[in-house]
């Protein structure tokens, strides 16, 4: 087999691995929040789950949602006042505000930052499954607990989601 026949059947390994390994995490993730939902409370196994899957990530993201960094954006007719209508309440986005004082802004359900440990060691090593701001966004949520909310205008909404998709588009 030549080194380029080598590489393509690593290559293609790699994406099988990677995939199951993102299909058991998330559903763990799932089997989480179901135990949540169910319990009110992370009970010791879960959490002991979510560890051993992300390490000093999970103590980290930990550490950001008891601080109570995580912010749900909506747009909203009026700003500060919570929308009217269904359609906007599917419609926002996440901030975390990391122990750094930057902030982190991203789509929800989706996981990707744009924070240089989410580029070096989840896109480029493939080291970790995600980064401290998507974990903690992703406990807040599931909890409710320590999550705050901002209702910006429609135009603002806007101007940050173009924000985000020229950001990516730059990082690219």
């Amino acid at each position: 087999m030549t080194s380029n026949q080598q590489s393509v059947t690593n290559l293609f390994m790699s994406n099988v691995y990677d995939a199951k390994y993102s299909e058991f995490v998330n559903r763990v993730l799932k089997e989480s929040s179901d135990s949540f939902k169910k319990e009110q409370k992370f009970v010791d196994t879960v959490l002991l789950n979510l560890y051993n899957i992300f390490g000093g990530i999970f103590e980290r993201a930990l550490e950001l949602y008891e601080q109570g960094r995580v912010t749900l954006i909506y747009p909203s007719e009026t700003v500060a006042v919570a929308p009217h209508s269904d359609r906007n309440n599917a419609r926002y986005l996440i901030q975390v505000k990391g122990l750094s004082g930057a902030i982190y802004t991203f789509f929800p359900e989706i996981n990707y930052c744009t924070c240089a440990s989410f580029r070096s060691q989840v896109l480029n090593d493939r080291t970790l499954f995600t980064c401290k701001h998507v974990l903690a966004a992703w406990l807040a949520t599931i909890t409710k607990h320590k999550l705050s909310y901002q209702y910006i205008t429609e135009k603002q909404f806007q101007h940050l989601l173009l924000y985000q998709v020229s950001y990516k588009q730059h990082e690219s």
